[in-house]
C-alpha cells in the first residue's frame, strides 16, 4: 500500500520551503516507468529505500541512477521515474525561488538536472541523510531537518521579492495577465525580470506562466471531462494549443492521461498547489 504524506515548514522557513513530503510503497509500486510532469520546483530527495532510475527519456532509457541525496531541478518536459524495489523516499520542495537562500547556484542550471545534493549544499547533506534514516519516525525527520535548514539559511535574497511579486499576479489574476502588463504595473523592465526569474525560479517568466497554466489545467481535469472547459477556464486560445502543451509536458494527449495509471502524477495533483 502506498502512503504519501505533506508536512508545512516552519514560519521561519515558510518562504523558502513549500513543503516536506514521505513517499513510501512496496516493490512493484513504480516497476514500470512513471510519469514526472513539470511542476516548477526544485526538490531534495533523500532515498531509504531500493534505489531508483530518474528522468528516464527515450534517448536515455536507463536514466539517472545516484546514490546519497540528490538535488531534482525544475523540468520543463516529460520524463518518467522507475524503482528497483521498496520505495522509500523523504523530499524537500523548494518554492520558485527558494533555494537561492541556500546556495548561489542559479538555479537556471538545474533545468532538467539530477545531481548529488552536496554539489550544491555542501558534504555535510550526506551524513545528514544518515542521522535522517536513523530517525523513528516522519515527525522526527521533519525536526532535524527544520533545525539543520534554520543554520545554513542563508540571508533572503534581494530578488525574493520581485519572485514572489511576479508569481504572485501570475497565481491570482482572473485573467491570463501578460508579462508586459506585470512590467507596466510594477515598473519593472522585462529584461530585467527575466534575469531575476532565470536565476532564482530556472524559467523565464514566460515560461513559467506556461508551465503554471499547464498546472492549473491538468488539476482542472479532475472536475471536467470536456476540453473545452479547461480550455476556456485555463485561457488556452483553442484545443489545438491545450493538447500541444500538454503532449509537451505529459508525452501523452489529455484523454490518454486520464486512463493511465500515472502514480506519482496524481499524487501531486491531488497534494500539490498550483
Amino acid at each position: 500500500m502506498c502512503y504519501y504524506r505533506q508536512y508545512y515548514p516552519s514560519v521561519q522557513l515558510a518562504d523558502f520551503i513549500e513543503c516536506y513530503w514521505v513517499l513510501q510503497a512496496p516493490d512493484r509500486f513504480m516497476d514500470a516507468p512513471d510519469r514526472l510532469i513539470p511542476g516548477g520546483r526544485v526538490e531534495l530527495i533523500f532515498n531509504f529505500g531500493d534505489p531508483a532510475d530518474w528522468l528516464i527519456t527515450a534517448d536515455n532509457p536507463r536514466g539517472t541512477r545516484l546514490s546519497g541525496p540528490v538535488m531534482m531541478g525544475q523540468r520543463n518536459q516529460v520524463f518518467y521515474v522507475k524503482s528497483t524495489g521498496k520505495v522509500r523516499l523523504l523530499g524537500m520542495r523548494f518554492k520558485p525561488g527558494g533555494l537561492a537562500s541556500f546556495t548561489r547556484v542559479p538555479v537556471s542550471e538545474l533545468l532538467n538536472v539530477l545531481l548529488p545534493a552536496e554539489l550544491l549544499l555542501g558534504k555535510a547533506v550526506n551524513s545528514l541523510e544518515s542521522r535522517l534514516s536513523d530517525c523513528s519516525d516522519d515527525a522526527k525527520q521533519i525536526q532535524l531537518l527544520e533545525t539543520i535548514l534554520k543554520t545554513e539559511l542563508k540571508n533572503t535574497p534581494t530578488d525574493l521579492l520581485v519572485v514572489n511579486q511576479t508569481i504572485a499576479m501570475l497565481r491570482n489574476s482572473r485573467d491570463d495577465i501578460s508579462i508586459d502588463t506585470i512590467c507596466q504595473q510594477t515598473g519593472w523592465y522585462y529584461k530585467k525580470l527575466e534575469r531575476i526569474f532565470l536565476k532564482n525560479v530556472g524559467y523565464t517568466p514566460k515560461h513559467y506562466q506556461k508551465i503554471l497554466r499547464f498546472n492549473k489545467a491538468v488539476r482542472y481535469m479532475r472536475t471536467t471531462n470536456t476540453l473545452t472547459d479547461v480550455c476556456h477556464a485555463c485561457n488556452y486560445f483553442d484545443q489545438a494549443h491545450f493538447i500541444r502543451d500538454f503532449r509537451l509536458f505529459t508525452g501523452t494527449t489529455p484523454s490518454q492521461f486520464k486512463k493511465e495509471d500515472n502514480k506519482i502524477a496524481d499524487i501531486l495533483i491531488k497534494h500539490q498547489v498550483v
